[in-house]
């Protein structure tokens, strides 16, 4: 028989062998292939075993199923448990497998309020395509594993979906991870949530979905295998829609010896301790590069890159990345001698904003967007139409080596109140052109005359002149700001209008 022909659709199953259903209780109902037909609380569950058998197991109306270990779809066989309603429960106290030998079909549904607890989750278990399945839909539904969950550990895609205000309470969490295996994972839905406590790892062959005010929370979560599995296919996660957040205690690594990408897509929302992004061939990346979408990092961010043929972290179309440390980028292999190809961060429509930069030469494309620092290691090229930000987010940014601004591009400083230390401060060389834009601070006073501002400071050589200089800082009446010494001092001075 053809393996289209061993296909039972799992949304008819019930209506398929209502005739052979076997009530276990009035609130436990076995269908079709289940053994043993009467289970004790220490007895192993198998829902489906065998070449086309198919079996099904109902628990509602507050119904209670205890085992010991379940195997739904097994041998070829069809598989699928369904709990639902408040008060309806499943607790195995054992590994629960679904889809377990080549051809398999095994399915658990958790909808209204039901509830399942199980040790490991195996979705997915084994043999050529083997395909497991996992919804948990709908307020106050709940899946709980308390060992480790495996999503895909065969060669076909298997999946989980929480949606709907559902929740999944998960140990250690392993999608797709290892060569052959496919695993998918979503969590959609306002009030949908996803709290894993260990290990939380998306493998080479793992898809991650997090959209539409679903929120999930791990801690130390890692794409891409670890292990070196191989740089094709790509470990991928992507965070979007309204209320969407990623929330990852510790360090969130993202690449390692396989390709891995992380996209936050409009409105969605990533929020890290620490992160760093190991890529070859521009294979890892981040990107935040929709409207409102944010990556918000309280510590350091690591790029770690070579053979940058595309950049490793991207900010555009109105993107926000907000790290409060540093944000450093070094060659993925330590005093390799691989070519360099390309920048391994990009900033083009949208917000880069970094309690520290440190960037290797040529490692940092300003290609729009804005930026915002406290202190720049290297020297910084604002050539392409990006505006620098200065004193808003940082008191002050300080540049160990070259600033140079282009014709389209734009330094913004906004100046709380007069002071000497400059608010740009560059170790090198400085070399202008474009605006240079200059506002208040809220709630910033009037400058009194003589009060002084110190814009820029610089200890090597300055060329050329702002084609544009704008001062919008609020003044007692009767005076007007002298910018003579601008290009000498790279101060402003408020003074008696002419």
């Amino acid at each position: 028989m053809s393996q289209r022909s061993r296909r039972v659709s799992w949304a008819l199953l019930a209506t398929a062998l209502v005739s052979a259903a076997q009530p276990a209780s009035a609130d436990v109902t076995f269908v079709g292939s289940v053994s043993p037909p009467d289970p004790a609380p220490t007895d192993t569950l198998v829902v489906g075993a065998g070449i086309e058998q198919v079996g099904e197991v109902l628990v509602s109306n507050r119904g209670r199923l205890l085992s010991a270990g379940a195997r739904v779809g097994y041998g070829q066989g069809t598989g699928t448990v369904e709990v639902l309603g408040y008060g309806a429960s499943w607790i195995n106290s054992g590994p629960l497998e679904l889809a377990s030998g080549p051809g398999s079909r095994g399915a658990l549904v958790v909808r209204r309020g039901a509830q399942v607890t199980t040790d490991d989750l195996v979705v997915g278990a084994r043999g050529y395509t083997a395909e497991g399945r996992v919804l948990v839909e709908g307020y106050d539904a709940t899946l709980t594993s308390r060992a480790s969950a495996h999503i895909g550990r065969s060669e076909a895609i298997s999946a989980l979906e929480v949606r709907q205000g559902a929740s999944f309470f998960s140990n250690h969490v392993y999608l797709g991870d290892c060569p052959v295996c496919g695993g998918a994972a979503t969590a959609a839905g306002a009030h949908t949530r996803w709290i894993s406590a260990g290990d939380f790892v998306v493998g080479v062959r793992g898809t991650l979905v997090v959209r539409d005010g679903a929120e999930l929370t791990t801690v130390d979560a890692a794409l891409g295998s670890p292990r070196g599995d191989g740089l094709d296919p790509v470990a991928r996660a992507t965070v979007s829609g309204w209320g969407a957040t990623w929330t990852n205690q510790g360090l969130l690594r993202v690449g390692a010896g396989s390709f891995a990408g992380l996209s936050v897509g409009a409105y969605g929302a990533l929020v890290t301790d620490e992160a760093v992004i190991r890529s070859e061939l521009g294979g890892s990346f981040v990107q935040v590069n929709a409207p409102q979408a944010s990556w918000i990092n309280g510590g350091d961010v690591a790029v770690l890159a070579s053979l940058s043929s595309s950049p490793s972290l991207l900010v555009d179309r109105g993107g926000l990345v907000h790290i409060g440390g540093l944000l450093r980028t070094a060659p993925r292999v330590e005093g390799g001698s691989l070519p360099y190809l390309g920048p391994s961060v990009r900033l083009v429509r949208g917000d880069l904003i970094a309690g520290a930069i440190e960037v290797e030469e040529g490692d940092l494309d300003f290609a729009g967007g804005r930026l915002s620092t406290g202190s720049f290691a290297g020297d910084l090229v604002n050539t392409q139409g990006g505006a620098l930000l200065v004193g808003g987010s940082h008191p002050a940014t300080a540049v160990a080596g070259s600033y140079r601004q282009g014709p389209d591009a734009a330094l913004r400083i906004t100046v709380a109140g007069p002071g000497a230390a400059p608010l740009l401060d560059v170790d090198g060389d400085v070399d202008l052109d474009g605006a240079l834009e200059v506002r208040a601070a809220a709630g910033a006073t009037p400058f009194q005359e003589g009060d002084t501002v110190a814009l820029l400071g610089w200890s090597g050589d300055l060329s050329g002149a702002f084609a544009a200089v704008e001062i919008a800082l609020p003044l007692a009446p009767g005076l007007a700001w002298d910018t003579s010494a601008l290009y000498t001092t790279g101060e402003i001075t408020a003074v008696s209008a002419p």
